[in-house]
Parts: C-alpha cells; structure tokens; sequence
C-alpha cells in the first residue's frame, strides 16, 4: 500500500562538509567519481579522491612495485588536474600505501569526512568481487556513511527509498535522509513477514490485517523520528515478503534512484544487511545504496 504525503514544510538541510571518494583510478569507478563531485558541488562540500595501493606485498619484485607507484602517482596526477578543472569544486587526491580499509577510513578521520563514495562495475558475479570485501568491510566499521554508486549522474532531489524494520537502530537512517535530501521526495518502506502466514489458507485478508498494523507502525516510527509536524508528508509503502525483492522491484516501478539503510537493527534486511542481504541489496536492486551506521563506532 501507497500513502501519499502532501506539500513539503522547511527542513534545515545539514549536508555533509567533506566527502571522501575511494578510486582504484579504472573506468569502473567514473560514475562514482561523478556522483561525488556532482554532490561536492551541490553542497559546497570539499572532495578528497583517495586511491590505496593495497597490491604491494613484500613478495612482488621491486621493480613490479615500482612500476605500480609510478603508474599510481601518474593517474593521481591526471585526476588531480581533472578535479581542479571543475569549475566550483574544491578537490585533492592522496594515494597511499596499505590496505584499501584502513586507507579511506584513515583519510575519513583525517579530513573529518562525513561521506564515503564508492563504485561498483556491473552487476553479476563480478560486482561482487569488485565490491564486495571492501564495502562490507568499510560499512561494518565507518563512523560515516558509505554510497554505494550504479547509476549515472542524476539531481539529488530524486525518488528516495528509506528502508526501515521500524527499530531504533534503523532511525539513525531516516534521521540523515532528512538532513541530506528533501522531504518531498522521500519514501518510508518496511517489510513485513506475519507470522503463522503459511497455516492460512485465505492469506489476502490475513495480509490485510497485517498491513494496516504496519503502516501504523511506520507512522508512529516517523513521528518518533520526525515529529508529528511532518508526518503527514511521508509517503510510506509496506509489502508483505522479502524485503531485497520488494526493493527490487520498487526501484524499478517507483523509479527510485537510492535506497538508505542502516547497518543494524532486529529484523529482516537491517539485522544482516552487512552479511548475504548486503550482496543481495548491492547486486539487485538497481538503485544507488547508501549505507548509514546505527551507531557511533
């Protein structure tokens, strides 16, 4: 079920100050690069594009790690030039040695970033391996939040998913949404699982009761979050069922171009967002993610 909002109040927006973007330098992370300098400039934000040289081991020939710093200092330089091209944005790029972790969320703390950009190739198998290990590993111990980039450019004021299990481990999630992007283009989505639902054998009306509960919950979650004032201005959707396929399927049909989440919570895709669901969530749903912690690290 769809419930529609009515006209947006005033939001102080609080956008992030510094963004980080981590670059491997590849054509797989051009659309990441626009994301975020698109978002540096729309928010008067300084970008630092962060490249880890995490390939060089003690039993790669010194010549082999040689030639990968001088190939990595010479992208650097060319993207430094790129950036500083960019009419109105503020930008660095810093390549290190170490892991690609350790790297950005030395470079986060650092800078005193509140975003981390990240790209990710394509879908399939690959997309895993690409994304996979870094953005689990960076999502389970950032302090700030992780995007996860697929599509191209677009406004930031498009359709946004706000995916909750109606915890308070998931209202950190809505709380950013609010501060970083319109209300008016904001959606409250949960999923939900009745229990007892495979013993019934009219499962539409036993749905039905389940749904309006929901839809219950989720108005007294965003009250609790975003006051009564702005209650009525939530879109909220709920469905029965797996919540990665109902996200799916809604990027598609509502044209929604990102899904927030946070990394905790009870039930269903924030409990383990950060294990099998958060393949699931990255290589699925065709909308950009981003990832926002529950709770301070």
């Amino acid at each position: 079920m769809l419930i529609s909002g009515n006209a947006e109040p005033a939001l102080d927006r609080l956008n992030p100050n510094h963004i980080i973007l981590a670059t491997d330098f590849s054509a797989r992370c051009d659309r990441a690069q626009d994301r975020a300098v698109q978002l540096a400039i729309e928010w008067n934000a300084t970008l630092t594009a962060v490249h880890a040289l995490s390939d060089i081991g003690l039993t790669t020939p010194p010549s082999l790690r040689e030639a990968y710093r001088t190939a990595a200092m010479r992208n650097a330089g060319l993207l430094r030039q790129e950036l500083a091209s960019t009419e109105g944005l503020r930008s660095s790029v810093v390549v290190e040695e170490g892991p690609v972790e350790a790297v950005i969320l030395a470079a986060v703390a650092k800078e005193r970033a509140e975003l981390i950009v990240a790209g990710i190739g394509r879908t399939g198998p690959l997309a895993q391996v690409l994304i996979g290990s870094n953005a689990t590993a960076l999502a389970r111990t950032s302090p700030v939040p992780l995007l996860v980039v697929k599509k191209k450019v677009l406004h930031t004021d498009a359709r946004i998913a706000v995916a909750t299990d109606l915890s308070d481990s998931s209202k950190p999630a809505l709380r950013l949404a609010l501060q970083w992007f319109s209300l008016r283009y904001l959606t409250l989505f949960h999923a939900f699982d009745p229990p007892y639902r495979g013993w019934v054998d009219d499962r539409a009306p036993f749905d039905r009761q389940f749904e309006a509960s929901a839809i219950a919950q989720c108005r007294s979650f965003v009250q609790d979050v975003a006051g009564e004032n702005l209650d009525a201005n939530f879109d909220i959707i709920v469905r029965c069922g797996d919540p990665v396929t109902w996200l799916r399927v809604l990027s598609n049909e509502a044209d929604f171009n990102l899904v927030v989440a946070g990394t905790h919570g009870r039930t269903g895709l924030m409990q383990i967002l950060l294990g099998s669901v958060a393949s699931r969530v990255v290589n699925e749903v065709p909308s950009d993610v981003l990832v926002v912690p529950s709770r301070p690290h």
